[in-house]
């Protein structure tokens, strides 16, 4: 949490600097990657509590800071896909995976072909 020290008065400013000394990493704003990484567990938690709303925020939540990232598109899909049943909206994610997924992301891509194949064979 972020604290102001004009807008908490002088003993709270006080407080504050006294806390930035003592705790000096306290107030250092996350890089991307760290938010990714909790933004990931709390993914995690909330797929396996079968709070499948909020898995979806998760990813979203990853997708605002890494917009590229392929895996949460993917694993948007899959969620989509195999807990939503929001076979429309599976579709479309698993081909725009497939579309941006490069050689670099082949398992990616692969998962996303293979997520795709079943949906088809699923809604013939």
């Amino acid at each position: 949490m972020r604290v102001d020290a004009k807008r908490t008065g002088s003993i709270g400013g006080k407080l504050v600097s006294a806390l930035r000394g003592v705790l000096p990493g306290a107030f250092i704003q996350p890089s991307s990657q760290d938010l990714i990484a909790l933004y990931k567990l709390r993914y995690r938690i909330a797929l396996d509590e079968g709070k499948f709303d909020s898995a979806l925020i998760f990813l979203d939540k990853i997708l605002e800071v890494e917009p590229g990232n392929v895996e949460a598109k993917l694993l948007k899909g899959e969620l989509y896909h195999r807990h939503l049943r929001d076979y429309g909206r599976a579709v479309e994610t698993y081909s725009r995976v497939i579309r941006v997924a490069n050689e670099r992301d082949r398992e990616i891509s692969n998962r996303a072909r293979a997520g795709l194949t079943e949906l088809m064979e699923l809604l013939s």
